[in-house]
């Protein structure tokens, strides 16, 4: 790496709520940063003024009905820009900066090409409040995670028994920056692929992670045969908890002597 160039980048995340979300090494960066680039919510953006006076906005390139993708090159060009110009910059962005963050991923990549000192730093994201505020281990079923117009594109292999996350079910087959969108049909043939796999009673959970401290997330159980019926938001996440740990491999279970009394007995006490 050239470390003669001396503008370099710093990517970071604020955390999904207005504050208290954002690591101290982060909040120390922001300080000390030539300029600040962010993609965070209004109210973020006055928390990220306080630290730092040269603050940047960067969510006037979304525009109502322009393609995201073309949004999230001029964001790349914009960060990679001001690096090139010799500064010290840190691009913020809410929630995990590397998680559904486009433009993070690809001013890393092509800075590091280019031979500038390039790094993403995490936060915390969605994923995170959705374990704190659910009280669901992925590690105890397993977990599946998609998103939601990926997952009804593409022949994906669904495990019933692992927990299932699925992101952005408001935005199935948007590819535009849409405010001001009314009709899901996309959750239809979500359910009728979900019932391939699942009963139409199973429990399904509606969730929005809180972006305020003071306020409570979205949370909704319902059954899945209920699920177009749901009026979902652009971050809103669908989680379809379990049908139930499948049965025990037997073979591997001899092969590492155990059975299953002895594994639960070692695994819970």
């Amino acid at each position: 790496m050239n470390v003669d160039k001396k503008g370099s980048l710093v990517v970071v995340g604020t955390g999904i709520t207005v504050s208290g979300q954002m690591t101290l090494i982060t909040e120390s960066l922001l300080k000390t940063a030539d300029i600040v680039l962010s993609v965070v919510t209004q109210s973020a953006l006055i928390n990220l003024q306080m630290i730092n006076s040269n603050v940047v906005c960067l969510r006037h390139l979304y525009e109502q009905g322009k393609s995201r993708a073309l949004t999230y090159q001029k964001m790349t060009q914009r960060i990679v820009d001001e690096v090139k110009a010799g500064k010290k910059v840190v691009a913020a962005f809410y929630g995990h900066p590397g998680v559904f963050v486009n433009p993070s991923h690809e001013a890393i990549k092509q800075l590091k090409e280019e031979g500038y000192n390039a790094e993403m730093l995490p936060g915390i994201s969605a994923e995170d409040c959705l374990v704190a505020d659910l009280g669901l281990d992925p590690a105890h079923y397993g977990c599946q995670s998609y998103e939601a117009t990926q997952f009804l594109l593409r022949q994906y292999t669904l495990d019933p028994h692992m927990m299932q996350i699925i992101w952005q079910i408001g935005s199935i087959a948007d590819f535009t920056h849409n405010k001001h969108r009314t009709a899901h049909p996309g959750l239809t043939q979500l359910r009728n692929e979900l019932l391939k796999y699942f009963s139409p009673e199973h429990t399904i959970i509606v969730y929005e992670a809180s972006t305020i401290p003071i306020a409570a997330p979205r949370i909704e159980y319902l059954e899945l045969k209920d699920l177009a019926a749901v009026i979902p938001k652009p971050i809103t996440t669908l989680v379809i908890p379990s049908k139930g740990l499948p049965d025990f491999d037997m073979k591997s279970m001899a092969e590492l002597d155990l059975t299953p009394a002895l594994f639960e007995q070692k695994l819970f006490g």
